[in-house]
């Protein structure tokens, strides 16, 4: 036998070792489980720098070697995302926001007017504005900071007017931003140069009143979601701030909440609910009925186990039906999607795709 003949062959032996980075590779994953009609897949997970990288051949890494990876995240909260496979986020032990864009496969920071990477005291939450820009909350300093298209950060506002600011959502028609001021127990909104127009709510249990907020969201119909948080409910209102209703629990039962953290909602009117404690999150539809619980607890060690979370945290859905989670104590982004009629068009479900995976606790 030819030596590279013998080398090739010793190489093909050890492939599966090295032959992606996703568990279980070809299979997917899909919720509810065992259902014969899925709602959500999960598709990918983003731990280090190599993750938000085109994935080499499994030959290749077999010939030159796998690197081990950057770990992207040190404290990761917030997310947001553009679509199209470009997410925000919003790390409190880095002190920075970070970029993954995964159609350029690279990662980068929002900057100063130097080009340098900015670094803000706690970030906590991001909101993009539809125009390549947006704005970051900073819970110690009770600030906004505001960055431009070039992802660049051109101003502050709100401090002395906030404090403990979270979850963020900009209003693109009536460009307004609608931020959470949790320890006041409000919505506060900003016009898009921020300035202060108007506060909404207090603190309480009755209808447009809050206990420590944690999130706000724009619904498809222009509705505010907003997540009251110690309330262990979300408030549906009018962006004029009028209630319409109230759905959510605290308990351990499907459709509660023990810690809720974070919420969106999608283009389809689905309600994603992080719940932090119980290790998932929570769907339901605008009206507030309950569809589907996804995740239970998985301490990362090594490996990914698909809708496995540990404490997880910020949560979005963008206009692409993709659904990105930040599993904070893994120190992981997990990408999921909803299974529109547009996303199964391009990715038909055939026998023998579903892996019969177990529930986790």
């Amino acid at each position: 036998m030819k030596l590279s003949n013998f080398i090739l062959i010793c190489l093909l032996a050890i492939l599966p070792a090295c032959a992606g980075k996703a568990p279980e590779q070809g299979k997917r994953f899909f919720w509810p489980i065992g259902s014969f009609d899925p709602k959500i897949e999960y598709l990918d997970f983003y731990r280090s720098d190599l993750d938000v990288k085109p994935q080499e051949s499994a030959f290749s890494q077999a010939v030159f070697g796998v690197e081990a990876g950057l770990p992207l995240f040190a404290a990761p909260r917030g997310i947001d995302s553009t679509g199209g496979g470009t997410f925000f986020v919003a790390d409190n032990g880095k002190r920075q926001v970070l970029i993954c864009d995964l159609q350029r496969g690279e990662v980068r920071t929002l900057v100063d007017s130097d080009g340098d990477a900015y670094f803000f005291p706690t970030p906590m939450g991001v909101a993009l504005d539809g125009q390549g820009g947006g704005y970051v909350s900073d819970t110690a300093t009770g600030s906004i900071f505001r960055f431009n298209a070039a992802e660049t950060v051109v101003q502050e506002f709100g401090k002395g007017e906030l404090n403990r600011p979270n979850g963020m959502v900009f209003d693109r028609q009536a460009q307004r931003l609608y931020v959470v001021d949790t320890a006041n127990h409000q919505l506060v909104v900003y016009s898009a140069d921020g300035r202060l127009l108007e506060r909404i709510g207090r603190r309480g249990e009755g209808p447009v009143e809050f206990n420590y907020p944690l999130d706000v969201d724009l619904a498809p119909n222009g509705q505010l979601v907003v997540l009251d948080s110690l309330n262990a409910r979300v408030q549906v209102m009018t962006t004029g701030g009028e209630f319409i209703r109230q759905f959510g629990e605290r308990g351990t039962a499907l459709g509660s909440f023990r810690l809720p953290k974070a919420l969106a909602v999608d283009g389809f009117g689905h309600v994603y609910v992080s719940d932090s404690q119980a290790h998932r999150f929570v769907v339901f539809d605008l009206q507030g009925n309950y569809l589907l619980t996804i995740g239970g607890r998985s301490v990362f060690s090594g490996g990914v186990h698909p809708g496995g979370l540990d404490f997880p945290q910020g949560i979005e859905a963008d206009e692409d039906g993709a659904i990105w989670i930040v599993d904070s104590l893994s120190r992981i982004v997990h990408r999921f999607q909803y299974l529109s009629e547009a996303y199964l068009q391009k990715n038909p479900i055939r026998a023998g795709d579903a892996y019969r995976h177990e529930k986790l606790r």
